[in-house]
């Protein structure tokens, strides 16, 4: 199964994650399809604050970079999609490096809202519109992109596979050793040269439509 074609696609924007956002976060990640992804995550609306708000304390004090985002179909809000040096989170990304993940990569993670949006390819137009036009167009210093779904999380594998991802091995987590994750990863395109990450200039903001 390859990358769906540019006509099959719907067309995404994106913007970055704010507080007044987060009640429909919560609502998501409560949704029975999403939660139990999610296991052992605080999903409740201090939780989700906590985690995703861009005035949370780590954020504020440059601790994390992760940047939330939110993917933007015809305006409305689709989907929650982040990306964030894989060197910040090693908790997850250090069982990817001996698989071929460089120290430049982004890792991200997602998920799409509603229930009836779910199985049309929409998540796969969004994971590679954001892979494109937010961690490698946004993002020069970054060389891949890759994510590490719970390999039973069947839909989430194939929907990276759709949007151009490619499967690099099984992965365990501490204590999950009987619940393995499928590490997908996509290459900068060859047409772009990877800068050098600036010490400390902000990232680009994102352009007032979204992206």
């Amino acid at each position: 199964m390859g990358p769906m074609t540019a006509e099959e696609r719907p067309e995404f924007t994106f913007r970055l994650l704010v507080d007044d956002d987060l009640e429909l976060m919560h609502t998501w990640l409560n949704e029975p399809g999403v939660v139990r992804w999610w296991e052992g995550d605080d999903v409740t609306p201090n939780g989700v604050w906590s985690t995703y708000s861009p005035n949370r304390p780590e954020a504020l004090a440059g601790t994390d970079s992760t940047e939330n985002w939110l993917g933007l179909i015809d305006g409305e809000p689709t989907g929650w999609i982040c990306c964030w040096p894989v060197l910040e989170g090693l908790e997850e990304s250090k069982p990817w490096f001996p698989l071929g993940v460089e120290e430049t990569a982004a890792g991200i993670d997602y998920l799409v809202g509603a229930p009836v949006e779910r199985g049309k390819g929409i998540g796969s137009a969004m994971i590679r519109s954001f892979a494109l036009d937010i961690v490698f167009g946004q993002h020069q210093w970054f060389t891949q992109a890759a994510a590490g779904p719970y390999t039973e999380n069947v839909a989430s594998c194939r929907a990276l596979e759709k949007a151009g991802f490619t499967f690099r091995g099984s992965v365990t987590h501490p204590g999950e050793a009987h619940n393995p994750c499928s590490l997908m990863v996509m290459d900068r395109p060859e047409s772009e040269e990877p800068a050098e990450e600036p010490d400390d200039e902000p990232a680009d903001e994102p352009a007032e439509d979204g992206a």
